[in-house]
């Protein structure tokens, strides 16, 4: 009699690679030793920071803070959209800037209100906005955290983590009210959900994240990826096994987007005015190459917004290699996209997103020797900027 389990069918593999992945879950509790770590970090990152950043900018720069109270020094460029959001609501027609042509529109809701709502006890938008970006920041270094324990990354590298986070060449967004540390940890929780197989979860802050970001969306095609790659592409037309609980997730993620879009078709007449009131930045959509090839022709900070642009895409490009492919699809869309309308800002893009970091946390394990050199070069860089952006150098935006 034959025996029909000598050759399983692809079915019968892809369960038993779910199985495998369900039963894959390492303990994600945080140790004692690592929380003070997390603690000390912070602090320090944040004295260093706020202390280098505010008093180069008065000694350097005084005249773009004069007649700025503190929490107006430090909430700059986007946590000023975030402010008149929270303060005021999205508006109706464009208004701010020098053309009169630009709109709050661009911005999505979670940071803006969360800052809102912090506003409730402290009294000052600006400074609730200040709040939520630095706790939101601890919040991202706990859930990066997990995401390392959950991928059985080293303990010497987990710290090694955390530092790099602190220290980041672009940690002045979480000191400013800015909604990357949020992104960052909402993103870094969807990859754990999907690692541990979490589908409902997956879905669940994977909503939040398309209303944190728009560019969050696009989470749904790493969860496809995990979803075929636990249970085979057979499963999703077959409506197999848990492909059921991986469409849904997929359909629950852009939810709450186009709840967004909805409510910009009814508030202002465009669905899409997210998009087209970027015109207002001067971000107009193109090749991505060819934006690549202006800023090397522009030279000064166009040229290193260039290079930083490559050195995220080599980035994403060592993912790939490592055969993490959902991570990579969705880091590669999140450079893609923001790329075809400019370099502005790619450095923002690059350096909020929890792929760029694990990349970065892969590559030093590999190459030990990269590591010291690498933090004090994060360290050094944030300082530099941190002085930039509150002397309101437009391209630390």
């Amino acid at each position: 009699m034959e025996d029909t389990n000598q050759f399983p069918n692809h079915s019968t593999q892809s369960l038993r690679q779910a199985n495998k992945m369900e039963n894959n879950k390492p303990s994600l509790a945080i140790s004692k030793q690592q929380w003070m770590l997390i603690i000390v970090a912070v602090l320090v990152s944040r004295a260093v920071l706020y202390g280098t950043g505010l008093i180069g900018t008065h000694a350097y720069n005084p005249e773009t803070v004069a007649n700025l109270d503190l929490w107006k020094q430090i909430c700059r460029f986007d946590c000023m959209w975030f402010q008149r959001i929270a303060d005021d609501g999205y508006a109706l027609v464009p208004t701010y800037m020098k053309g009169g042509n630009a709109a709050n529109w661009a911005f999505m809701p979670v940071s803006p209100y969360l800052g809102k709502w912090m506003s409730w006890l402290v009294g000052d938008t600006n400074l609730a906005l200040i709040l939520v970006s630095n706790l939101t920041f601890v919040f991202s270094i706990v859930v990066f955290l997990k995401a390392l324990k959950q991928l059985s990354i080293r303990e010497e590298m987990q710290e090694v983590a955390v530092w790099l986070m602190c220290f980041s060449p672009y940690g002045v967004y979480a000191l400013s009210g800015y909604s990357e540390p949020l992104y960052i940890a909402l993103i870094s929780g969807v990859f754990i959900a999907c690692y541990r197989q979490n589908w409902w979860l997956v879905g669940l802050l994977g909503l939040v994240a398309a209303i944190t970001r728009n560019l969050g969306v696009m989470l749904v095609f790493s969860v496809l990826i995990f979803g075929v790659q636990a249970y085979g592409a057979s499963s999703f037309y077959r409506l197999k096994d848990n492909a059921l609980s991986v469409i849904g997730a997929i359909w629950l993620i852009p939810l709450g987007f186009f709840t967004y879009m909805m409510y910009l078709h009814f508030h202002m007449g465009d669905a899409l005015a997210f998009g087209h009131i970027q015109i207002a930045w001067g971000r107009v959509v193109s090749n991505p190459i060819e934006w690549l090839v202006y800023g090397v022709e522009t030279g000064g900070a166009k040229l290193y917004l260039v290079i930083v642009s490559l050195m995220g895409f080599a980035l994403n490009g060592y993912l790939f290699a490592k055969k993490r492919y959902a991570e990579a699809v969705f880091m590669l869309i999140n450079l893609l996209i923001p790329l075809s309308s400019g370099v502005n800002a790619m450095p923002r893009y690059i350096f909020g997103l929890y792929p760029t970091y694990l990349a970065i946390i892969l590559l030093l394990d590999k190459y030990p020797r990269a590591r010291m050199p690498t933090l004090l070069a994060g360290a050094v860089l944030s300082t530099f900027f941190a002085i930039g952006f509150y002397s309101n150098v437009f391209f630390t935006v």
